[in-house]
């Protein structure tokens, strides 16, 4: 029994640093291109998330778990992976936003507040009030701590969903003949 705790939470650990690299090599690729702050780009990371957290329970059902899975260990499975990988690609958000390029907090901010204005036009009457509010969940640490809450969130949303897909409980006599 302990061996299988141990290798759901080596599963979970290795997975979630494949998806914390693959975030930051997309992040890169988005900062590259001038498309950091692109909200439809930024929702295609879901499918990276939802894609590692499957490839992570399969793996673990079925080739470190004899073809087994509870929906317990699933969930827990996923939501590890997807807070490992949040924390990786937190860590990398904040290098960037902090060291690489200190401008993106403002560059994202000016960007913000037109968005706010156009989808609101009396925003622009507590223009100060939003402005300050916006600039404090625009800073670095800000912006990393909220990717890690909402990669643990989102984990395990996504974890619910899929290890009911991905479950497969052990026959109840293979259970008995075990013990």
């Amino acid at each position: 029994m302990e061996q299988t705790n141990a290798s759901w939470s080596k599963t979970a650990l290795t997975y979630g640093i494949y998806l914390g690299l693959i975030s930051i090599l997309y992040s890169v690729i988005l900062y590259v291109a001038g498309q950091i702050g692109n909200q439809a780009l930024g929702y295609v990371s879901y499918i990276f998330i939802i894609g590692i957290i499957i490839w992570a329970m399969i793996t673990y059902r079925d080739k470190l778990n004899g073809g087994y899975m509870s929906y317990g260990t699933g969930v827990g499975l996923g939501f590890m992976t997807a807070l490992v990988g949040g924390i990786l690609g937190s860590i990398f958000a904040y290098v960037l936003f902090a060291i690489i390029d200190p401008s993106l907090p403002e560059q994202l901010l000016g960007k913000a507040l037109e968005e706010a204005i156009a989808k609101n036009p009396e925003v622009e009457q507590n223009l100060d009030m939003v402005e300050g509010m916006m600039r404090k969940m625009m800073s670095p640490t800000a912006i990393a701590i909220m990717g890690v809450v909402s990669s643990a969130i989102g984990g395990i949303i996504i974890s619910l969903i899929l290890a009911a897909i991905f479950k497969k409980d052990k026959p109840m006599f293979e259970e008995a003949q075990a013990e």
